[in-house]
């Protein structure tokens, strides 16, 4: 039933990809969602140092044996060791490399001879091309009202866009928190839903209680979508995009204190643990498209 192209490529249960999020998604968040049939995923900018992320990956690989992905920035500006952080992860057989802001042409073409498969963050038409001509297996379209680095363009147009201009799968990203949600994008045409800000509020989340306890009380009209934090359009919760706005170091114990979120915490009402959160999420995916198939 839930076999779709993304999941035939992972080899992976459900049509779920845990997004990699900053400072929150850490081995225990990465490992639960893969635990649970989907992909679970981090981003190297968790970890400071290459030993540091080497150590991350055995501590997933001890905790799951399931397939995972990992998100690199290939920003230089941002990410400066993006390319070793690369040959770290393909050495250390990650399933799944996961790019953000940069043409993949050489992550592609290690990553292949590898044996994993590469997705690429896209959020208009001009860069999914250059990114499919490439050589991308999945696009995810990042769409507006999506956590962290966002685009801006709908979901209800930027999915069936890329559906019928480019013929490699597409992954749905922002807003996704429930099963509802989850078939509207699949019946938008995604082959799988990126799901980050439902996660921030679980229990194995990295995220500070005190994070989590805003994802939960905030509603969309909480999210602000600024460049001012990180100098890239992102969304941020209201409440910390505030207190924080000026902050230009990149220290991590201040960076905590700076939180993302998407649109989707409208649906987000309490901490639940991550296969909890899967398991409601897909009945109510169940009940809805068979609700619609009876009428």
């Amino acid at each position: 039933m839930f076999q779709t192209a993304v999941t035939k490529m992972l080899n992976i249960k459900l049509p779920i990809i845990g997004a990699p999020m900053f400072l929150v998604s850490y081995p225990e968040l990465v490992a639960a969602v893969s635990e649970a049939g989907g992909l679970g995923t981090f981003p190297t900018m968790n970890y400071r140092s290459i030993p540091e992320l080497k150590d991350a990956l055995f501590k997933i690989k001890s905790k799951t044996q399931k397939p995972i992905g990992v998100n690199i920035v290939l920003y230089k500006e941002h990410n400066p060791n993006w390319s070793e952080q690369l040959k770290v992860c393909l050495d250390n057989k990650v399933n799944c490399i996961i790019t953000s802001m940069g043409i993949p042409r050489s992550v592609i073409k290690e990553a292949k001879s590898a044996g994993a498969k590469v997705f690429c963050d896209v959020i208009d038409i001009k860069y999914a091309k250059l990114t499919a001509k490439a050589g991308a297996d999945a696009l995810i379209a990042v769409s507006a009202g999506a956590g962290g680095h966002a685009g801006k363009i709908s979901p209800f147009s930027l999915i069936p866009y890329l559906k019928d201009e480019i013929n490699i799968p597409v992954i749905a990203a922002g807003s996704i928190s429930s099963g509802r949600q989850m078939a509207a994008a699949m019946a938008l045409g995604a082959e799988a839903v990126y799901i980050g800000t439902r996660f921030i509020a679980s229990c194995e989340s990295g995220a500070s209680e005190e994070y989590k306890q805003a994802i939960i009380k905030a509603m969309p009209e909480d999210i602000i979508y600024s460049k001012e934090i990180s100098g890239v359009y992102a969304n941020w919760l209201k409440e910390s995009f505030d207190k924080y706005k000026n902050i230009e170091t990149t220290d991590l114990k201040k960076w905590k204190d700076i939180w993302s979120a998407g649109h989707g915490v409208g649906q987000i009402k309490n901490i639940l643990s991550v296969k909890k959160i899967m398991d409601d999420i897909i009945q109510e995916y169940k009940d809805v498209t068979q609700k619609m198939k009876m009428e």
